[in-house]
């Protein structure tokens, strides 16, 4: 006699979820009390977005227990099963009644008033009546009082309807707004998850599901505080994520992991269908025709090559990472539990706070601005990875600006820049601009000369780098020549730019000087010199 199998619909939640930048792993947990024989356990209202081939199962039991397979299937509601989604309609459903409500009210005081105006435009009438002594003169003012009783009423019974619309309205659009950020919540269709389990004997279960997820990912943010202590400059890195979601579930008080990682979409590494080349068609009013016909076929084997092949799914239990700019995946798991809302909108989380030892230079090209920069570069001595994103700069507790990190990688360096400071000065000014007046082999000679002025006033010694340039020719008939240089160049590119690197006491100044000469025929004219 075969076995009768109890199905039973168990209640989970969502006590993990490790999230990736496009996509997150989800984990519900549920406990069950099994009866001996076979069981399908059934965790319904999955959401939309679950990848299907994703989900996998999991349990532990005091028992003897045999989990035998897991499947899953799409499930369609008259109503959205999201409870919040449910209840923000059913308030704007009640909202739109109470405001139709309201309009009958308005139209209805709107005749009563109508009525009013057609008695008072009767007023000969009844002042003929008065006439005839038909009427009292107190009898008409009262009548008239009744009226004007009748109309104030009316009055406030208009605004008090528009003042009550006025706030309708704002609660609908209020409710409407996040209803629409939950979108992904409000679809009627769902996944179920049917789980067949085998117990031995009567016990309790606990039960583990994991999927992945669309609609999920994060992003990192960075906030770099320069500390300017007695001793030594500190660089605070406060290392954030902006995790959003919209899978259309709350992650309530979860534990919440962070990677690096991107899932691999595929088991098999893939393979590159041929690329075609065909001639182009004639482009002819009498060969139009033809060069469409003979080009189709080659057109269809694009097409075939180049169609986007379905989504391979992953096991969970199994991911294959890959990290932009680097072969290694890197998980951060947060301190404590997170909440973040299915309605998209981003929650920090602090993945780290580091303190660094940075080495603090100053950088400056007066050419383009006369202030001297302040370059803090450091060292990732820490074990976080630091991904492409948006730093924000400060020092001490003064917000200077914004700027973007490439990924730095453990023991990798970093640089930034902290802004202008004013306790390093540079001048920059043209000496000499001469032309010589004697003609080499009919050649004209252009001498320019520079100098800079750098100064100190910090109480201690900096390491200062000053740029400047000298023109490039891009004419084989003009010639551009470095003459002299003071004091002796670090470094010339092949595009003409100069580099010094300064050493300043306390106090000290230094000049920067260089001369360079233009030759070029006298009968050419040069543009994009001074």
């Amino acid at each position: 006699m075969k076995n009768e199998t109890n199905v039973s619909r168990i209640s989970s939640d969502v006590t993990a979820v490790t999230v990736y930048p496009d996509r997150a792993r989800v984990t519900r947990t549920a406990t069950v009390s099994l009866d001996p024989g076979l069981s399908r356990l059934e965790i319904s209202e999955l959401p939309q977005g679950l990848t299907p081939n994703s989900l996998r199962a999991s349990g532990r039991a005091a028992a003897p227990t045999h989990l035998l397979g897991v499947d899953v299937r799409r499930d369609f509601y008259v109503e959205t099963p999201a409870e919040r989604v449910r209840e923000l309609q059913r308030q704007i459903e009640t909202l739109k009644d109470e405001s139709q409500g309201l309009e009958a009210q308005t139209a209805l005081i709107g005749r009563e008033q109508e009525a009013l105006d057609a008695l008072a435009s009767q007023a000969k009438i009844y002042a003929r009546g008065l006439a005839f002594a038909k009427t009292s003169a107190a009898e008409q003012i009262a009548w008239l009082d009744a009226l004007r009783e009748r109309a104030e009423r009316h009055n406030a019974e208009s605004l008090a309807l528009n003042v009550r619309q006025r706030e309708l309205k704002r609660q609908l659009e209020k409710y409407q707004q996040e209803l629409d950020q939950l979108r992904g919540a409000a679809k009627r269709e769902r996944y179920t998850a049917s789980i067949e389990v085998e117990a031995e004997q009567a016990c309790d279960m606990t039960i583990e599901v994991t999927y992945v997820v669309r609609g999920a990912g994060w992003s990192p943010l960075y906030d770099t505080r320069l500390l300017e202590t007695e001793k030594s400059p500190v660089l605070e890195i406060g290392y954030l994520a902006e995790v959003t979601q919209q899978t259309g579930e709350e992650w309530i008080d979860v534990e919440l992991t962070l990677s690096t990682a991107r899932p691999a979409l595929a088991e098999t590494l893939p393979e590159l269908d041929p690329w075609y080349v065909a001639p182009a068609p004639v482009r002819s009013v009498d060969m139009m025709q033809m060069g469409r016909v003979a080009a189709a076929p080659a057109m269809e084997m694009w097409d075939a090559g180049a169609e986007a092949a379905p989504e391979a799914m992953i096991e969970a239990e199994d991911v294959v990472a890959m990290v932009a700019h680097t072969g290694a995946a890197v998980t951060y798991r947060t301190p404590g539990v997170a909440t973040i809302p299915a309605n998209g909108t981003s929650q920090k989380v602090t993945v780290a706070r580091l303190q660094l030892t940075p080495e603090i230079t100053y950088v400056a090209a007066p050419k383009l601005v006369e202030a001297v920069y302040r370059r803090a570069t450091v060292v990732n001595d820490s074990a976080y990875v630091f991904l492409p994103g948006p730093v924000n700069l400060f020092v001490d507790e003064t917000f200077i600006g914004a700027t973007e990190i490439d990924l730095v990688a453990p023991d990798g360096e970093m640089a930034l820049y902290l802004g202008p400071d004013d306790r390093v000065r540079v001048t920059r000014e043209l000496r000499r601009r001469e032309v010589d007046k004697k003609l080499i082999g009919g050649q004209r000679r252009l001498l320019y000369g520079y100098d800079a002025l750098l100064e100190n006033l910090l109480p201690v010694g900096i390491e200062t780098t000053l740029y400047d340039q000298i023109p490039v020719a891009r004419h084989e008939d003009i010639k551009v020549k470095l003459t002299s240089a003071e004091p002796e160049l670090a470094e010339q590119s092949d595009l003409g730019i100069l580099t010094w690197r300064l050493t300043l006491a306390p106090g000290e100044k230094r000049s920067v000087r260089f001369d360079f000469l233009v030759e070029h025929p006298k009968d050419m004219k040069v543009k994009g010199l001074l």
